[in-house]
C-alpha cells in the first residue's frame, strides 16, 4: 500500500503544495513549526478522513479560510484511489443549519468515512505514543480500539452505540432523583448495553492477544531474548479469559445488576468496558509503574511494529507507516533495529527530522527520498 502524491490546499500552513512521494523512504527534515508534521498528519488524514492529533477538522483549514483541500492518489493490491476530501469552516459559515463540515469522494464517488477507515490502516509512531504504556487508561483503550477497527470495521459502529446508549444511561443517573423510576427506565437501556459491551470485550481481548503474540516476538528481537513483554487485559466484567459472547454477556448482566446502587450513589456506570485496562508486563513487570525510559520505549516500538504486522497479514502488503520525530527519541540500537526493519520489509516509510543525522543516513542508503520544509514551503 503506497500513497503516491498528495496535494495540500489551505491545510494547516500549507496554502497549495503537492507532493510525489517514493515508494520506499520518504524523509522531511527543517527547524521545529515549519510544517514537517502537518505533511504527516495530511497523509494520514487522506487515508482515514480525520487527523491523528485532533478531533476538530477546524483546525486543520489554514488560518481564516472558509475552505480546505486534500487531495491524493492511493494504491493498494494494484488499484488506484483517487481521494479528494474538503474541510469547511463552520466559522465562516452564513448558515449552521444542515451544515456539513466534511466531504469525502473516492474515484469520483461519495463516501462516508467509515469506507476509508475500512479500506486504509497506515500507522502513525510519535513521541507522545509513550502515553500509552505510562499515562491513563483512556490512552491505552484508546490505542487498542483503534487496531481493533482496523482489523474488524464493524466494531466502529459497536463503539460508538455503546458509548451513545452509556452516555443516555449515566444522563438518567444524573437526572432522576427516584430510584425506583430509575430502575425501571434502567431495564431498558441495560439490555442494549450488555450486548454491545460483550461485544465489545470479546473484539479487545482478540485483537490483544493477536497483539501480543506480535509483540513478543520484537521485543525479544529488540532484546536480545532478554526480556519478555506481555500484554494483559484488566476487566471490571471478566476476571478470567472467556471467548464466547454469551458467557461474557452473562458475566456483564450480574455485574450490571449488581453495580446499580452504587451506580446511583455515584451518578454514573462503574461496571464496562469503557472502565476496562490492560497492563504492559516486561518480565512479569509493570512497565507503566515500574519501567525505565528505554523500557518503556522498547515496549511501545514493538507494539507499533506487531500493528504493522497484523494489517499485513490483514491486507496482503504493508501499510504506509509514519514515523513523527521518532528517531531522535530512540538510541541508537533501536533506531538502527527499526531502519534495518524497514529496509527488510519494503514498506513506504514518512520519518520528520529536524536533520539528517537523527536518522542514521548511512544505514538508510540511497533510498531515501529527501524533502526541506522551511515555513510551510516545500523542495525535493
Amino acid at each position: 500500500m503506497n500513497v503516491k502524491k498528495i496535494r495540500l490546499v489551505n491545510f494547516r500552513n500549507f496554502l497549495d503544495t503537492s507532493l510525489d512521494f517514493d515508494d520506499s523512504i520518504n524523509i522531511f527534515i527543517g527547524n521545529n513549526a515549519q510544517g514537517k508534521t502537518n505533511i504527516l498528519e495530511s497523509i494520514f488524514t487522506l487515508m482515514r478522513g480525520s487527523s491523528y492529533r485532533t478531533i476538530d477538522d477546524q483546525d486543520l483549514i489554514f488560518w481564516n479560510k472558509e475552505m480546505g483541500y486534500l487531495l491524493g492518489e492511493v494504491y493498494q493490491n494494484e488499484e488506484i484511489f483517487h481521494v479528494h476530501i474538503l474541510l469547511q469552516n463552520r466559522k465562516n459559515s452564513f448558515s449552521q443549519s444542515n451544515f456539513q463540515k466534511k466531504f469525502i469522494q473516492v474515484n469520483k464517488k461519495l463516501q462516508k468515512k467509515s469506507w476509508l477507515l475500512e479500506k486504509f490502516h497506515p500507522v502513525v509512531f510519535t513521541p507522545e505514543d509513550l502515553q500509552i504504556i505510562k499515562s491513563t487508561p483512556s490512552i491505552r483503550r484508546r490505542f487498542l480500539d483503534e487496531v481493533v477497527v482496523n482489523l474488524y470495521p464493524v466494531y466502529y459502529q459497536y463503539l460508538r452505540d455503546y458509548h451513545h446508549i452509556l452516555f443516555q444511561r449515566n444522563t438518567l443517573l444524573r437526572k432522576e432523583k427516584n430510584q425506583n423510576e430509575i430502575d425501571r427506565q434502567l431495564s431498558i437501556w441495560d439490555n442494549k448495553i450488555i450486548d454491545l459491551g460483550a461485544l465489545i470485550i470479546l473484539y479487545r481481548v482478540k485483537v490483544l492477544q493477536k497483539l501480543n503474540q506480535k509483540a513478543k516476538i520484537f521485543h525479544q528481537l529488540i532484546t536480545e531474548n532478554r526480556e519478555t513483554l506481555k500484554l494483559k487485559y484488566h476487566s471490571t466484567i471478566l476476571t478470567s479469559y472467556k471467548d464466547e459472547k454469551e458467557e461474557i454477556s452473562k458475566i456483564m448482566e450480574f455485574k450490571i445488576k449488581n453495580s446499580r446502587e452504587k451506580d446511583f450513589k455515584l451518578k454514573t456506570t462503574t461496571v464496562g468496558p469503557h472502565r476496562d485496562d490492560y497492563f504492559v508486563m516486561d518480565n512479569e513487570v509493570d512497565l507503566g509503574t515500574f519501567g525505565s525510559q528505554g523500557q518503556q520505549r522498547t515496549a511501545v516500538l514493538s507494539l507499533k511494529l506487531a500493528e504493522l504486522e497484523l494489517f499485513k497479514e490483514k491486507d496482503n502488503e504493508y501499510p504506509p507507516l509514519l514515523l513523527d520525530d521518532v528517531m531522535s527519541e530512540l538510541d541508537m540500537e533501536r533506531k538502527s533495529f527499526l531502519v534495518r526493519l524497514i529496509k527488510e520489509r519494503k514498506m513506504q516509510t514518512f520519518i520528520t527530522s529536524i536533520g539528517l543525522d537523527d536518522l542514521t543516513q548511512g544505514c538508510i542508503g540511497n533510498q531515501a527520498k529527501v524533502f526541506q520544509i522551511k515555513m510551510g514551503r516545500v523542495e525535493s
